[in-house]
Order: structure tokens, then C-alpha cells, then sequence
């Protein structure tokens, strides 16, 4: 048989093999190759949880063979954490920047109740609410990380330092309130804005209503955020009883 450059072990294939490893798809470069996967698995991980999902259904997805999802991103519960990790890190940032922003014009006083829940669920709704697939399935699996005991161990891994930094400033915001109850009303405030955020079609059903188109932002924090403050003043006249 005539030798041909295709054949394998032929320079062409090699250099073939090189510009495509572990079967990457042509044209694809390992970032897009990356991103691709983290949304699909996003995606898989928002239907049917951590459990419901496999290595080899997210690769099929993606259009890529199991071996480039462990070449990335090593095993099923590695490519979990950086789904998670991916939008939690950039939710830490604005959470963080916000309440720096706030104190500082406030020059280090207290903040006024208000004002903390929106530097919290604000980067959250925003997010959720315009319209990106990836955005709401974030949205839906934080929903169901909310109650599981993996999804809490993971959510806690890399919300923990944020998370505490806010409850420090409802502390001082509400210095009468014991701390058992404030953690009560920080987490009522997270189910709240999460469930906002999932945008399951609850309320239209209730109605007995077709589907609305999603809700601006600002609309949803005008209801939300005094709901919030509400149950916030509710617990604290309760721990005065």
C-alpha cells in the first residue's frame, strides 16, 4: 500500500493529532472547548442535580468525548465545583465591591437595613433576570444546592467569606437582634431571592395566567426588598417577646 501523508504515524497526522488532543473538536480552541463544557454541564447539573448527571451525558452535550471533560476538569465532582465556583466568584465580587462602596459613603456608620439586602440579592437578580440561559440555570441549581447537603458543603466553600462579612453589618444594623435570628433572617433572605430568581411560572399558575415575560430588576427588588426588611423587624420584635 502506498504510504500517504494521512496515514497514521505520518507527519500530517501527527501534526493533526497535536492541533486536536484527546478529541477536541476541530476549529474548537481548548477555552471555547472549556466554556462549552462548563455550560452544558451547568445546564445537566440545573435538571437533573448532581446525581441525575453524568460525565458521559455532559460530554455527549458538548459535542466532546468523556476524556476531554476529565482533562479539563479532572472528576465529576471537580467540574461541579468550577460550575459552581464559575458564578459565584464573579457574585462575591459585586457583593463585596457593593458593601465597600456602601459603607464608604456612609464613612463606616452602620448601613441602614435596606440598603444591605439590596448590596446582596441585586447582583443575584440582575443577573438572573436578563434573559441569559446560563444565568437561569445557575439560578434553578442554586435552588436545588439550596437543599442538599453536597450543594450546601459546596455553596458554603465559596460563599462562606462573603457571607459573613454581610452578616457582620446586619449585626450591626440590628445590634438587638441574637444571633441565631439573624442567621434565621439571612437565610429566609437567600430562599427568597432564590426563589424569585428560579422563575418556575409558580405565580402565573397560581393566577391561573399565561406565562408573563420576566420582570425587570428594579420591579423585583420594589417587592422583594421590603418583604425581606419586613421578616428581618418580624424576628427581631419576636426575640423581644
Amino acid at each position: 500500500m502506498p504510504h500517504t501523508d494521512d496515514a497514521p504515524g505520518s507527519s500530517r497526522a501527527a501534526r493533526r493529532a497535536a492541533a486536536n488532543p484527546i478529541g477536541r473538536p476541530a476549529g474548537r480552541s481548548a477555552e471555547e472547548t472549556r466554556l462549552t463544557i462548563l455550560d452544558h454541564a451547568e445546564g445537566l447539573f440545573a435538571d437533573g442535580g448532581y446525581d441525575g448527571s453524568s460525565i458521559r451525558d455532559i460530554a455527549a452535550r458538548a459535542g466532546v468525548q468523556a476524556a476531554v471533560v476529565g482533562y479539563h476538569f479532572g472528576s465529576k465532582d471537580e467540574l461541579f465545583e468550577t460550575v459552581v465556583g464559575r458564578r459565584l466568584s464573579v457574585l462575591n465580587s459585586q457583593r463585596g465591591q457593593m458593601l465597600a462602596e456602601a459603607l464608604a459613603v456612609r464613612g463606616g456608620r452602620p448601613l441602614p437595613l435596606d440598603t444591605l439586602i439590596i448590596c446582596y440579592v441585586k447582583p443575584f437578580i440582575e443577573a438572573t433576570s436578563h434573559g441569559d440561559q446560563g444565568w437561569r440555570n445557575f439560578a434553578t441549581l442554586m435552588g436545588r444546592l439550596a437543599n442538599s447537603p453536597r450543594g450546601v458543603d459546596v455553596i458554603e466553600r465559596h460563599t462562606n467569606d462573603v457571607a459573613r462579612s454581610y452578616l457582620a453589618e446586619f449585626a450591626r444594623a440590628l445590634p438587638d437582634l441574637p444571633q441565631e435570628s439573624l442567621v434565621d433572617g439571612f437565610l429566609y433572605m437567600v430562599s427568597a431571592m432564590l426563589f424569585v430568581s428560579a422563575n418556575t411560572g409558580r405565580w402565573e399558575r397560581i393566577l391561573n395566567q399565561p406565562p408573563a415575560k420576566p420582570r425587570e430588576p428594579d420591579e423585583i427588588l420594589a417587592h422583594l426588598v421590603p418583604f425581606i426588611a419586613g421578616g428581618f423587624k418580624a424576628l427581631r420584635v419576636a426575640a423581644r417577646d
